[in-house]
């Protein structure tokens, strides 16, 4: 074919598929496998879900035919967006109408912001996602069941016009173009090992992970140096 890449963006290329379609999706794994291990009762309803099959679910199957394992994907870019914040500049003079009134640090309550060209504006995805406010008293539990329950999402996190409710894959003409295979690569992915092994936590129930601050939120043990996957695996031989 005349069609062809240049070097330059061959190497380009590599940098997306290292920075956003590796690691992102490796570190949203990471997260899924940490939140089985904590909650035994979880992992073990989804591991139910996908011994149903006799053999490994296709592509089709793993999209349409294994809800519990969707809402655990869907819960985990929730609870553990792997690019928990984004910034944006103001190409332009303009106002942005808030959905509610704020009160400024002067008193003043406003029902809009004015932005002028240049501003730096930072996007809070994490937070978003985690909002009392907007996912209800329980925003910060890791609940599958929710995207499963008639009501379970509520009507102010309806109103977030973005994927399943969700800043994870930011939202407009820049939204994550791999969503969909980093989904499916999700799915393929956590199928095959949870079906086959059993998760648990290193010390048990008492250990404790915190974010590590890096360019993506790794896990590792409170008090103990550089990122960690507490986990302890085994067959599973049920």
């Amino acid at each position: 074919s005349s069609i062809h890449l240049t070097h330059d963006e061959v190497l380009a290329q590599m940098k997306v598929l290292l920075a956003a379609a590796y690691e992102t999706t490796s570190i949203t794994i990471t997260w899924a496998l940490l939140e089985l291990a904590r909650n035994p009762d979880i992992q073990s309803k989804l591991r139910q879900e996908l011994l149903a099959f006799s053999e490994e679910p296709t592509y089709d199957q793993q999209q349409h035919s294994l809800p519990y394992l969707d809402a655990v994907l869907h819960e985990t870019l929730r609870v553990h967006p792997a690019v928990t914040d984004l910034t944006r500049v103001a190409v332009e003079d303009d106002i942005i109408p808030l959905s509610e009134p704020v009160v400024t640090q002067s008193g003043e309550s406003v029902n809009s912001i004015s932005v002028a060209r240049g501003t730096l504006i930072g996007i809070p995805i994490s937070c978003i996602n985690r909002s009392t406010e907007i996912w209800g008293a329980d925003a910060k539990v890791f609940r599958p069941e929710r995207w499963l329950e008639e009501g379970g999402i509520p009507r102010k996190a309806q109103d977030i016009q973005a994927y399943r409710h969700l800043l994870t894959f930011v939202d407009g003409p820049r939204t994550c173009l791999g969503k969909g295979f980093a989904m499916a690569e999700f799915k393929a992915v956590m199928s095959v090992l949870v079906k086959n092994f059993v998760f648990e936590m290193r010390d048990g129930p008492n250990t404790r992970v915190e974010f590590g601050r890096g360019m993506l939120p790794r896990p590792r043990i409170v008090g103990e140096e550089g990122t960690d996957v507490p986990l302890r695996v085994r067959r599973n031989e049920g």
